[in-house]
């Protein structure tokens, strides 16, 4: 093996962590210079095995500061070593020397790196630095600390370096491009071929034309290539060599990474698939390419499944290691949108370290055991299993806890998350100050890392402002929930200036929360704005990954909603009917995870014709919503009750709407009896859904001339909602000048009208009040509760002659 550094060749055929720069490339950035410091100190250290994790995206600077940190050493005696395959890593743990740096580039996607690790750990008397190049860490990296217990110790402490994205560089007039040219078929398929076969390690054999002839590989190219012809794609990536299939699922890998710009993604997905099902029946090859980074491509979620199926098998013995794979494929199956088995699998893991700390043997154990009580939290929440959920996620924050006692800035990120799935969580249980707290407490903790952060813990943070946000405006503080969401959009802007690939789909989730932010404070217009641009970055997403088409249909139904609200009410419906027909395709294909999202598409399609006059189509639409929730519910009450409720009623409305008031009193009447079901489950978590079916149900008796059975039904609803605007005046005032409202029709009806008319007036009085600080919300309301005051003051005049109207 050649110990010493290559000699400098501007055409060689692939980016090398040890080679020298190109001749004219600019000058290393103040930034690098310190980093590079770091690094030489890093590696001048007495500890015993040192690794350094040194991260970023393409071209950001890793291999320029790996090859001079590896040229310094080299000058002083050091034996610098790059390996590429397993081979080389053999070869170098054999190779004696004073002191020797070990450069593993795409470490992400090494193979041999746990072996490598080991051996070196268990033959090292502190004469070795390995040096991992990895375009980031994320999950391959827990798993490799926490899936081996010998390398928690060795890995706990290791250095981590992120370089940022570089610069785009301005032309300068009168220098060659760096761009290869146009693609043509046959130099991509050489490409193509050269770097999936691996011919840059074993020689140019395979093809009539040598990879040197193509210039420097060109990842972009590759993609193309492949998305170019699918038969050369299919040719390419099926009978490869275990060593071939391994060197093109960590090209395939990277690529996915990197994000193809365009339609290749697909193809690129598609590739990857065929090829991981050719990898060899290797533990450690398995468990490396199912840890990778998570794209919502279908091909690409299946393989992992695929992949972490196998490694479990063969892990079949090692219970540490089977435990964190089985945290691995509950993920990749979540992400697939199975979460009954995500959840088996969860649940294994689980049961496999509960049975290791049993026999005696916890130390290294906790933070897996957090790991996969955090997964199981959060699958158990996707499958409606609120109160188990809290349960787990109360044990990964305690158990991260713990963690950041020891160590903060390594497990901040981690307790960061699980607090806020701990905050929502408790928001789905009722309990909205303790998930206030829990998402504060979670933002809290993202800001004490982000300043000069990686990119995740930035990313981490944004999520944590607009989940903020959203408790904010469960408790009617929507000026705190709007600035929260608009520190976590310019959060997101700021991390999409550096990659706009990776960090799109987040901005846009922003965008959507933002939009819900600006329609609460009655700024209908600019909500809208937002919503569609977000739209807008969904269907450009949804383009490459049919993945996104969810996010896509539910944007759309938010956009068809505001526009409604402002006036453009036939744009809103044909919004509106695109989320339905997405989401029915998605429902077909997947009923588990897209049936629910179906039916609030459907009930949303029908309040839309309702306002546009189309009674029929209106009621249409609410029917089949109703019929698919039922069925739900039935399968999963704790889950699906409460949208039933909501369905129930709009159902009442659309047939009273539609001239047939007395059949409307059914479903009103199971509303009121599904939400006292809900009420009795979980005590006061679903008092206002209680509340609101008593006043829609209030209103239906009334209509059909039950006016004793109103006024019960719309007392009752008021008492509840007495009590619950006590606590939380902005939220349910509203609802309880409705309440009141339906409560004074009701009693105008039976006769009583000084009682009526006490109920009108404090119902106009909560509206007029609303109506000053919200007049675009609030001020039709309040001009209707003003005429029914009028109407009923004129009906006492006349000796209750008149009658009372809305």
């Amino acid at each position: 093996m050649d110990l010493s550094l290559p000699p400098h060749s501007t055409r060689a055929p692939r980016a090398s962590a040890v080679r020298p720069p190109q001749a004219g490339e600019p000058g290393r950035p103040a930034a690098q210079r310190a980093e590079f410091r770091t690094l030489l100190h890093w590696a001048r250290s007495r500890t015993p095995l040192a690794v350094c994790f040194l991260t970023g995206p393409r071209d950001s600077g890793k291999t320029r500061l790996a090859h001079d940190l590896a040229g310094r050493l080299a000058r002083r005696g050091w034996a610098v070593l790059q390996l590429r395959n397993d081979d080389a890593a053999r070869a170098a743990l054999e190779h004696r020397a004073r002191r020797r740096l070990l450069v593993v580039d795409d470490a992400d996607t090494f193979p041999a790196l746990r072996s490598l690790l080991l051996s070196a750990a268990g033959q090292d008397g502190g004469r070795t630095r390995v040096l991992l190049l990895a375009r980031r860490t994320a999950v391959w990296r827990d798993r490799l600390e926490h899936g081996t217990p010998a390398l928690h110790p060795l890995l706990c402490g290791s250095l981590v370096l992120e370089l940022p994205a570089p610069e785009p560089a301005a032309s300068v007039p009168g220098r060659p491009s760096d761009d290869p040219g146009p693609l043509t078929p046959a130099r991509g398929a050489v490409l193509a071929t050269a770097m999936l076969l691996g011919a840059q390690e074993t020689g140019p054999t395979r093809r009539s034309e040598p990879p040197a002839a193509v210039g420097p590989p060109d990842e972009d190219l590759v993609a193309r290539a492949l998305a170019d012809d699918p038969k050369f794609a299919a040719r390419v990536t099926t009978g490869l060599t275990a060593r071939q299939a391994v060197h093109a699922a960590r090209l395939l890998a990277r690529i996915m990474s990197a994000g193809p710009r365009d339609a290749s993604a697909r193809a690129v997905a598609g590739a990857y698939a065929r090829v991981t099902a050719q990898l060899p029946d290797d533990a450690d090859v398995l468990e490396t390419f199912s840890c990778h980074p998570e794209y919502l491509t279908g091909d690409f979620m299946r393989a992992r499944v695929r992949v972490a199926r196998r490694a479990v098998t063969l892990l079949d013995g090692d219970r540490r290691r089977q435990a964190a794979v089985h945290v691995v494929l509950a993920d990749a199956l979540k992400n697939d949108g199975r979460y009954a088995r995500a959840l088996e699998a969860a649940d294994q893991a689980l049961r496999l370290l509960v049975a290791l700390a049993g026999d005696g043997s916890r130390a290294g154990l906790e933070s897996a055991l957090a790991a996969a009580h955090a997964s199981r939290g959060t699958l158990l929440w996707f499958r409606g299993r609120i109160d188990e959920a809290l349960d787990d996620h109360e044990e990964a924050v305690a158990a991260y806890r713990d963690l950041v006692a020891d160590r903060p800035a390594r497990y901040r990120p981690e307790l960061a998350q699980s607090m806020m799935n701990m905050g929502s969580t408790l928001a789905e249980l009722g309990r909205a100050q303790e998930a206030l707290a829990a998402s504060a407490e979670s933002v809290a903790l993202a800001r004490l890392t982000s300043g000069g952060a990686p990119a995740q813990v930035r990313l981490l943070l944004a999520k944590g402002l607009w989940n903020l946000g959203k408790r904010h405006a469960a408790l009617g503080a929507v000026g705190d929930a709007y600035r929260c969401t608009l520190e976590a959009v310019e959060t997101c802007r700021e991390l999409v200036r550096h990659d706009p690939y990776r960090y799109n789909p987040d901005l846009a989730s922003a965008l959507s929360y933002l939009g819900a932010r600006l329609s609460e404070l009655g700024r209908p217009a600019e909500a809208a704005r937002a919503t569609a641009e977000a739209l807008e970055l969904r269907r450009r997403l949804a383009e490459q990954h049919e993945g996104y088409l969810p996010f896509v249909a539910q944007t759309l139904s938010n956009l068809g909603i505001l526009n409604a609200q402002l006036g453009r009410r036939r744009l809103g419906l044909e919004r509106e009917r695109e989320a339905v027909t997405i989401r029915r395709r998605l429902a077909t294909s997947n009923p588990d995870r897209y049936l629910p999202e179906l039916a609030a598409s459907l009930s949303n399609l029908g309040v839309t014709h309702s306002v546009l006059g189309n009674a029929t189509q209106a009621l249409a639409a609410e029917d089949e919503a109703t019929g698919i929730l039922r069925e739900l519910a039935a399968a999963h009450p704790e889950r699906h009750l409460s949208g039933l409720v909501k369905s129930l009623s709009n159902l009442a409305s659309r047939l009273a709407e539609n001239g047939r008031t007395p059949d409307a009193v059914d479903p009103a009447e199971e509303a009121v009896g599904a939400s006292r079901r809900l009420t009795g489950r979980s005590g006061t978590q679903h008092l206002p859904v209680l509340a609101t079916s008593l006043t829609n149900l209030a209103g239906t008796y009334a209509d059909v001339g039950r006016h004793d059975d109103a006024v019960a039904a719309a007392e009752e609803a008021a008492e509840i909602l007495d009590g619950l605007t006590r606590a939380r005046p902005e939220k349910y005032e509203p609802e309880l000048a409705l309440a009141l409202t339906n409560l004074a029709v009701a009693l105008a009806g039976r006769g009583d009208l000084d009682t009526a008319l006490g109920a009108a007036r404090r119902a106009a009085r909560l509206r007029a009040r609303l109506a000053d600080e919200n007049p675009v919300r609030f001020r039709e309301p309040a001009e209707r509760s003003d005429e029914l005051v009028r109407s009923l003051e004129a009906a006492r005049a006349d000796g209750g002659s008149g009658e009372a109207s809305l």
